[in-house]
């Protein structure tokens, strides 16, 4: 018996790149008109951007219940104990939907240890979340601790993004008609972040060319941690098709705060497909998480 960790695609790790035994990803489909996308089988999200620049419009479509219901069933059946981990249930309904798989295979058998659990994040953020998880496991935390520790890791953590093409922010209905045009007449670029209380993504400032950004990012930072910064973490950033802008806000970060250690990651199709290939996103624990969470 284990302890198996279950994500999506949401998280950027893609069930052809997973090498964790204790890690299993299930596919969040990508669509455009009719057709059906899944990353790193059928689309790569170079690809994906380059159609979206040419116009094309992508969505992404939840995992279905009978995946859920089916890859839970299978893994309690073989005698492991489940923690599955969502995408912030303010941006896609996985959460509810496996939640409802979780309920009727408790329903069919009370012993079953499984739980669901809301990340209240997105992308990189839920990679940080599901590496600082799977090391728990690695320690031989307790299927309780881990869940109770898990709790404390996505209370901590804090979700920072913006983006300098406000187009797909407006198709994915985050900016008006009229937000979108202003915006972008005067270079005005949106910063957002994750909502704790429901999940959703809002914007919580707004900053003209990148040295501003830059600025309100770093004061938001230091707002979200009441003003005292714990620098030994593992901070996590993801990027679209702007490496060189990430590479260089980076650096700033790390002039300012010193980090113990950073984690750049491209950013995926199932976050891409609303963002947009030009995201600047960090993500970080607002407190202190101990020193043997510090290095993932």
């Amino acid at each position: 018996m284990s302890i198996k960790i279950i994500t999506d695609t949401g998280s950027q790790i893609l069930p052809s790149t997973n090498t964790n035994e204790n890690l299993i990803v299930l596919s969040m489909p990508v669509m455009s008109s009719d057709t059906e996308y899944i990353e790193g089988k059928d689309i790569f999200a170079k690809e994906m951007f380059s159609r979206m620049k040419e116009g094309e419009v992508f969505k992404t479509s939840q995992v279905p219940y009978n995946v859920y219901y089916e890859t839970f069933k299978r893994e309690l059946e073989n005698g492991n104990d489940i923690i599955y981990i969502s995408l912030s249930s303010g941006i896609t309904s996985t959460f509810q939907t496996a939640t409802m798989a979780k309920n009727d295979l408790l329903s069919e058998n009370k012993d079953y240890n499984i739980v669901v659990k809301d990340s209240f994040s997105v992308c990189s953020g839920l990679t940080s979340i599901i590496n600082k998880t799977l090391k728990l496991v690695d320690l031989n935390y307790s299927f309780d601790e881990i869940c109770n520790k898990l709790d404390d890791i996505i209370k901590s953590q804090q979700v920072i993004f913006t983006v300098t093409d406000l187009e797909y922010l407006y198709r994915g209905g985050r900016l008006s008609r009229l937000q979108k045009t202003m915006g972008s007449f005067l270079s005005i670029r949106p910063i957002l972040h994750v909502n704790k209380d429901d999940g959703k993504l809002y914007v919580v400032d707004k900053a003209r060319g990148d040295k501003q950004t830059y600025l309100k990012v770093k004061n938001l930072i230091k707002q979200k941690c009441d003003g005292n910064v714990n620098t030994n973490q593992t901070v996590y950033f993801c990027y679209g098709e702007n490496e060189e802008s990430m590479d260089a806000f980076i650096d700033k970060i790390q002039s300012d705060f010193n980090f113990k250690k950073v984690v750049k990651l491209p950013l995926g199709c199932v976050i891409g497909a609303h963002s947009g290939p030009d995201l600047i996103s960090i993500f970080f624990s607002s407190y202190d998480l101990g020193e043997e969470l510090s290095d993932v």
